[in-house]
């Protein structure tokens, strides 16, 4: 038997005899009943109406393949969409149930419907909680990217960190105890099953394709720490822990850190795709600190073992250029398909720095706010810059203006984008 199926089982068996303790406990509690539980029904969304204006960038092949076949675009395009969340939450005693729905409205087509969560869950006991269903997820303490311990995670976007995302289909089994010791305050275990996305016939998939995922956590002297580990029989193994804690009332440093054995990526080499295996660590480290002005800083440098050197992302420009060149339909096509499945990490070489300044209510003005980000590539030296507005004028509004600017050579990956900058505009509304 493989080791994830090991794992599995143990898993299984482990919560099993959970289960059994926890409902002979049951049989045998004389506790004063409180008083008894009304069901809950809550709703809550938000419609965001983001109207872009963006300056292309003509010598990226991204923009080349993106309006091949096309007529040729202005320097300046514009983009209109609405995006339209609904959530609703259940609970009823030990039952509940979670959904989190996106659509979004670009122009006079059928709109789809997304759920990003829908899940029923059981509080077994105090202790032990189980859910099935497609639950987001966010291990690790990565704030700006996609933590390296995140795997269970659906990846961020490090131009909007606070982007809602979708969830992934699993069975998730979650056991906590509070201790009563001067080292260690709390101890939880997580085990999180994913079943493979439906291929054959769209409705079927390879059972050998299951993976797991364990999370042990500890809370000790007010440090967060957690230790993971993700296997699955034709999925990379992974090893990873974190740990995050307050030096000062007004300083919260966090880290990672991850080990994949032969982990496989994807290369360009002599104008064929390759897929090779790497081994090694990645790593992240973070700070968050506030000053006495009220500005708050949040600081992230991530090192991507599995992503591409500055000499492979040049190889993989070259190839799509030369697909472009060509004029030719099928390699147009091929090429568009290798952006959307080989390379389509939104971190797609290896090393990172990310800025952010916040500051609420400048100079005084009520109800608005202040940021501006930074992330800068340290491979090639290219970067982003993108500060924001936000205005809050009503309860349950929020105007937000929202320009990012892009600089780099045309080898570089912020340099290579298909715009060279973009100035959006938001309005949210809540309830």
């Amino acid at each position: 038997m493989m080791v994830s199926k090991r794992l599995l089982l143990y898993s299984l068996i482990l919560s099993t005899l959970i289960l059994w303790k926890t409902a002979v406990a049951q049989e045998y509690d004389f506790e004063i009943p409180v008083e008894e539980e009304t069901a809950r029904l809550e709703f809550s969304g938000n419609l965001d109406a983001v109207w872009g204006i963006l300056r292309t960038n003509p010598a990226s092949p991204f923009y080349g393949l993106q309006f091949f076949d096309q007529d040729k675009p202005d320097e300046y395009l514009s983009q209109y969409r609405l995006d339209f969340y609904f959530n609703s939450d259940y609970r009823y005693k030990q039952v509940g149930f979670t959904m989190r729905t996106f659509s979004q409205y670009t122009k006079e087509e059928p709109i789809d419907l997304s759920f990003f969560e829908l899940y029923g869950s059981l509080n077994l006991s105090p202790r032990f909680t189980f859910s099935v269903g497609k639950r987001r997820y966010n291990w690790g303490k990565g704030y700006a990217f996609t933590p390296v311990v995140g795997y269970v995670n659906t990846e961020k976007d490090p131009e909007n960190p606070d982007l809602a995302l979708a969830g992934k289909s699993s069975i998730y089994l979650k056991y906590n105890r509070s201790i009563r010791s001067n080292l260690i305050q709390n101890l939880s275990f997580t085990t999180i099953v994913l079943p493979p996305e439906a291929e054959i016939l769209d409705k079927y998939s390879n059972f050998n394709d299951l993976s797991t995922a364990f999370k042990l956590y500890a809370l000790m002297n007010n440090i967060d720490l957690d230790f993971m580990f993700y296997a699955g029989q034709n999925q990379t193994r992974r090893y990873g822990m974190d740990i995050s804690t307050n030096l000062r009332e007004n300083l919260e440093v966090h880290g990672e850190i991850s080990y994949a054995k032969n982990d496989y990526i994807h290369l360009i080499q002599d104008s064929t795709i390759d897929m090779i295996k790497r081994d090694g660590f990645s790593y992240l480290l973070g700070l968050r600190y506030l000053n006495s002005l009220n500005i708050t800083f949040i600081a992230e440098y991530y090192h991507n073992n599995s992503g591409l050197t500055h000499s492979e992302y040049k190889n993989y420009l070259d190839f799509l250029r030369d697909n472009l060149s060509s004029m030719d339909p099928e390699l147009i096509s091929f090429s568009k398909s290798v952006m959307s499945t080989s390379f389509r990490n939104k971190n797609p070489m290896q090393d990172y720095f990310y800025l952010k300044a916040s500051l609420p209510e400048p100079f005084d003005w009520l109800y608005s706010s202040f940021s501006i980000f930074t992330i800068y590539n340290i491979n090639d030296n290219s970067f982003m810059l993108s500060p924001q507005i936000g205005y809050k004028p009503f309860t349950n509004s929020e105007i937000l203006f929202w320009p990012s600017f892009f600089f780099g050579n045309d080898d570089s990956e912020y340099g290579s984008k298909q715009f060279q900058s973009k100035v959006e505009m938001w309005f949210r509304f809540y309830f």
